[in-house]
């Protein structure tokens, strides 16, 4: 099967699916409510491929991105500081979607996870839009998508803070 032809089938088999649901066999990477409850974010990885999905809650999305994992941007936790963090990035055109979330690891009691998406293009903020306090799910850290990224070949360097090939 050629690169666009699992891209299409792998968005095909998620924009039937309402946002907040990753399709079956996927693991959810980044998803939550925002704007208390009225929009959804939803990221999932389903074998080299990731998803973005972003809309309504309960309908269809109003923007919906899918990826090969070696085109989506990935910054890990560098493992500096209390703070637990890491995001990814979609492009799409000259706007890009970067997802994040985090979690202060000596928060006293359980850690609450945070997170959210901006809205960039360049390196103008167009919207910053933050997850409805305590509906953050993940897959846990690290996330999934830091070893798909290597089974796909890429190589991540601290030092200059990039993947590479």
């Amino acid at each position: 099967m050629t690169h666009f032809s699992k891209c299409a089938a792998f968005l095909c088999a998620t924009l039937a699916i309402p946002v907040y649901a990753c399709p079956e066999g996927a693991t959810p990477l980044v998803s939550c409510p925002l704007q208390d409850g009225a929009k959804v974010l939803q990221t999932c990885l389903l074998g080299d491929h990731v998803t973005y999905a972003f809309g309504k809650a309960g309908e269809t999305p109003d923007l919906h991105l899918a990826r090969p994992v070696t085109d989506v941007a990935m910054t890990p936790w560098p493992g500096i500081g209390r703070y637990i963090w890491e995001d990814f990035t979609f492009t799409n055109g000259a706007t890009s979607y970067r997802v994040f979330y985090g979690f202060d690891k000596m928060a006293e009691g359980a850690a609450q996870l945070t997170g959210g998406v901006a809205v960039e293009q360049g390196d103008k903020v167009l919207a910053e839009l933050y997850c409805d306090a305590g509906q953050v799910i993940t897959s846990g850290y690290p996330l999934p998508l830091f070893e798909a990224k290597e089974a796909a070949g890429q190589i991540y360097s601290l030092e200059t803070q990039s993947w590479s090939e």
